[in-house]
């Protein structure tokens, strides 16, 4: 077993996921990639959960709950880090101006 905390290991597995999503923004828009994350972090979530439920009746009773818990904590992550560009743009994407008319 790892010596990792939960702590440690999740923001591992964030940074994995992210270098991989710019690396694909090297052969694809990054607005398609940004799309099949999250696609695929909602594919992920649903079979986490029918994995963990005892059967289809208790999954198809979680659908709602959960869906809509996923959804808060996407929109806290998302708030969360759309708040840190906003605070420091430009640290993070630099200083763009507009072009001169």
């Amino acid at each position: 077993m790892s010596d990792k905390s939960d702590d440690d290991l999740f923001w591992e597995l964030v940074e994995k996921f992210i270098e991989q999503a710019n690396e694909a923004c090297e052969d694809a828009d990054p607005g398609i990639v940004s799309a099949a994350l999250m696609n695929a972090a909602a594919r992920f979530n649903a079979f986490v959960v029918a994995q963990s439920s005892l059967d289809k009746n208790e999954f198809a009773e979680d659908v709602e709950g959960t869906t809509n818990y996923l959804s808060g904590r996407y929109r806290d992550f998302l708030k969360e880090h759309m708040e840190d560009y906003r605070e420091n743009y430009t640290t993070l994407i630099g200083n763009r101006e507009l072009p001169e008319e």
